[in-house]
């Protein structure tokens, strides 16, 4: 964990609607990956509310580099990613979740990751962060890609977890990723709670 769970941050613990997003690379809306963030969202709708965000369903092109947000904090690119933005900063735990292709996250995920480069500033500070990458084997890039990215974030950076999976389906027959999913959503709540508690 990239940051002490106990330490002053921006998640309001006593808002009964706190929320987790659930940000899925996947293009299915039913398959292995989107399995395995079920399962953690599933824990956390316990104590907070969840929302899975399927990229598929939006329009988000790739960041062009125009250096805009350096002075405006914002995105000047008018797309879809202009309504994930207010999704973002309303959520006190963020969840990434892709499959690995060719050895990274999905262009749909890597999209969106460029594009909270506007948010890299400190915005998302102590938000709780963490990711879910599901393969058939040498998953450890996209997991590189997803650490790095939490970090730049200045988020609270939880551990994620990996499932071994290539048709669908096949995230069943890996019973550790799945105990691994239901135990980082329990590992999530219990951070929130100490955060209420501190």
């Amino acid at each position: 964990m990239s940051k002490s769970a106990s330490c002053k941050n921006n998640i309001d613990v006593s808002n009964k609607e706190m929320k987790a997003i659930g940000v899925l690379g996947s293009p299915r809306e039913d398959g292995n990956t989107a399995y395995l963030l079920e399962e953690i969202l599933s824990v956390l709708r316990k104590e907070l509310k969840t929302e899975m965000i399927f990229l598929k369903n939006y329009e988000i092109r790739p960041c062009e580099g125009c250096c805009f947000c350096e002075e405006s904090h914002k995105c000047i690119i008018e797309d879809d990613m202009q309504k994930l933005y207010p999704k973002i900063m309303e959520a006190s735990v963020i969840i990434l979740a892709s499959p690995s292709y060719m050895g990274g996250v999905t262009s749909r995920m890597r999209a969106f990751m460029e594009r909270t480069w506007c948010l890299r500033k400190g915005q998302l500070e102590n938000k709780i962060g963490t990711w879910i990458v599901v393969g058939r084997r040498r998953i450890g890039g996209a997991i590189n890609e997803m650490n790095e990215y939490l970090d730049r974030l200045r988020v609270i950076k939880v551990p994620g977890c990996s499932g071994y999976a290539f048709r669908k389906g096949d995230i069943l027959k890996d019973k550790e990723a799945l105990k691994e999913a239901r135990m980082l959503g329990e590992r999530i709540l219990k951070i929130v709670k100490k955060v209420h508690s501190s």
